[in-house]
């Protein structure tokens, strides 16, 4: 390995040992330190605050004589979560739509009913209403999180699951976010896109797997525990380099009959959480799903939810997964 690559391995690992807030960077291979991945999260107080984006930046040979370049890099879909912030309300609606006139999703909350209404119209001609409780008040400030799952909509209240919405035409018609009705309007963030299918990853077992996180990106890990499976383990880490820190370590103890939740910061565990039950069984299969929110994770276990874990480290700083333990893992994608 010649000078240049040593150096940028070296500049990366002190990044990553003293990172810049809002800015996060790893090697998109592992084998090519010429090539590096970064995330930049709009800085607070400005237009872009809220906002994420992907960047690559490509390093020559001649480095550090010449400076590398960067691509901010877009995606084919133009959003993945509107967060709302609204005041003063009584009724309005938000719309996920087109210019053809299809609505592929309405979300309207009524507040005087309680109740959270969705609904779709293909071609304008509406659907069978889906109805959820709503426990806001008139004059109460909120927010609503929408998310794009591979099966549907999920939608959030205060960063609070609230309900899911099974696509009834595909999610990519959507081309315009329109707000109606009783409402002042405070803030709306769009996340990435992402491919329709996911971004299936190349997995070895204990060896962390670049990645990142944002809200409304969903992890998806199938697998099956061995027959006489102790523990497993799953770790959300903040570099892909020994002694990294660990934003969610996600521990499934078949020993002791429960799954343990933790972070570690600067080598010291913090505290255990343990509660939610533990619905896997030696030797079954399961697909474990880990879903971003902006404020924790919610984890589910074969299409049910199980249990969730507010962030301790930001979910900005995460850079790889990593699996270990008595597990054999057939697939991992994210979308």
């Amino acid at each position: 390995m010649d000078g240049s690559a040593l150096l940028l391995l070296k500049q990366l690992r002190e990044f990553n040992r003293h990172p810049v807030e809002g800015i996060s960077a790893g090697l998109i291979e592992e084998t090519n330190p010429y090539a590096w991945n970064v995330i930049l999260v709009g800085p607070s107080d400005t237009f872009y605050e809220g906002g994420f984006f992907k960047a690559r930046l490509d390093f020559p040979k001649e480095y550090p004589i010449k400076p590398p370049k960067m691509k901010l890099s877009c995606h084919e879909i133009p959003y993945q979560v509107q967060n709302i912030s609204v005041i003063k309300i009584n009724k309005f609606e938000v719309n996920l739509a087109n210019k053809r006139g299809d609505v592929i999703l309405h979300v309207n909350p009524r507040i005087n009913d309680r109740e959270l209404v969705l609904n779709s119209a293909p071609g304008g001609n509406w659907g069978n209403e889906e109805r959820k409780s709503l426990t806001i008040s008139n004059g109460q400030q909120f927010n609503i999180i929408i998310m794009v799952t591979s099966q549907g909509f999920k939608i959030a209240v205060n960063n609070q699951h609230t309900a899911d919405f099974n696509y009834r035409m595909p999610f990519t018609a959507a081309d315009t976010v329109t707000v109606k009705g009783d409402v002042n309007l405070t803030n709306i963030q769009i996340y990435p896109g992402f491919n329709q299918y996911g971004q299936p990853l190349q997995f070895a077992m204990e060896t962390p797997v670049p990645i990142n996180m944002f809200p409304g990106r969903v992890l998806y890990i199938s697998g099956r525990s061995n027959n006489n499976a102790s523990r497993f383990e799953f770790n959300l880490l903040t570099s892909t380099y020994p002694g990294a820190d660990v934003a969610f370590h996600f521990n499934p103890r078949f020993d002791e009959h429960e799954a343990v939740r933790n972070s570690c910061q600067g080598g010291g565990w913090g505290m255990e959480e343990k509660q939610g039950g533990f619905p896997l069984q030696p030797g079954q299969p399961f697909e474990i799903q880990i879903i971003c929110f902006p404020e924790y994770y919610q984890v589910n276990c074969n299409q049910q939810a199980w249990f969730t874990f507010r962030h301790r480290i930001p979910y900005q700083a995460i850079q790889a997964l990593q699996v270990k333990g008595d597990v054999t893992i057939s697939n991992v994608h994210a979308i």
